[in-house]
């Protein structure tokens, strides 16, 4: 049975209200998002309203968006910023364990990344996932680095596949708006099997827009089919905000979201890849 799940940036102005409508469209989990210009404190605080009114409205919060930006890049050269980063992920950590939330999704970078540093900042972001892995697999957590558009790290397979390692407990958040130098099938086929989350939505595959689904590029049946021949048999989690659309009447509904995504996802059932 497919699970299906919501970033919480999808209600900009959450309630309880409209999460209840959520889960009466068939989303069943959760994606607490934070604000990179907010102190830890605060992103707790705030994490924990969003944490009490998913619970009220049926939802699950199974995962949660770490920080990112320059204050909390996993792969900044500075050892006693990096330092400061990771202990003040680790509490976010803690702070989900506690509450039940398995996931983490990390971003392994900030941009831009000049190529003449890339390596060593690969270098650097393995090393801090390794940490915080160590640190997620005290409290009960997965680790899920995300593919990152232009200069950001983890741009593409091979990229990720150095940062996440072989740590158990590390896999990938596969954004599919954000590919720009590769095909879905391209990453797909090479880093499949290591995809343990996703985000969920269009674009024109030219930069990130995240879109409705249908409003961009992405061939959403192909997909499913990468996705299946993968393996991938984890939620479907979906990452835009509900004004999200070029052409789409807003503010899209959730219950528009999920019969679009459906009728695009399911098309062509019994279609396999040439």
């Amino acid at each position: 049975m497919i699970r299906y799940g919501l970033a919480t940036c999808f209600y900009p102005q959450p309630s309880a209200d409209r999460w209840r409508a959520a889960a009466a469209a068939g989303f069943t989990e959760a994606e607490i998002d934070t604000d990179k210009t907010q102190s830890t404190e605060q992103i707790l605080a705030h994490s924990q309203l969003l944490f009490d009114q998913l619970q009220q409205a049926g939802l699950r919060p199974t995962s949660f968006h770490l920080p990112f930006g320059h204050r909390w890049d996993v792969s900044a050269p500075g050892a006693q910023l990096r330092h400061q980063v990771l202990q003040q992920l680790k509490q976010m950590l803690q702070w989900c364990g506690q509450r039940g939330i398995t996931t983490a999704v990390l971003h392994a970078s900030y941009e831009p990344v000049e190529p003449q540093q890339r390596q060593s900042r690969c270098a650097l972001a393995a090393d801090s996932v390794t940490e915080l892995a160590q640190a997620a697999q005290e409290y009960g957590l997965c680790i899920a680095v995300e593919n990152l558009p232009r200069s950001c790290l983890g741009n593409c397979a091979e990229e990720l596949r150095q940062i996440i390692g072989s740590h158990r407990n590390v896999g990938v958040c596969f954004d599919v708006n954000h590919l720009l130098g590769q095909t879905h099938r391209e990453f797909v086929s090479q880093i499949g099997h290591r995809i343990i989350t996703t985000h969920l939505s269009d674009y024109d595959g030219q930069d990130e827009k995240h879109w409705m689904p249908g409003e961009g590029c992405i061939d959403w049946a192909e997909l499913r089919v990468l996705l299946e021949e993968a393996g991938y048999q984890g939620r479907l989690l979906f990452e835009l905000g509900n004004d999200a659309t070029p052409s789409f009447a807003c503010p899209i509904t959730a219950r528009q979201l999920m019969e679009r995504f459906q009728q695009l996802y399911f098309a062509g059932k019994e279609r396999k890849l040439q």
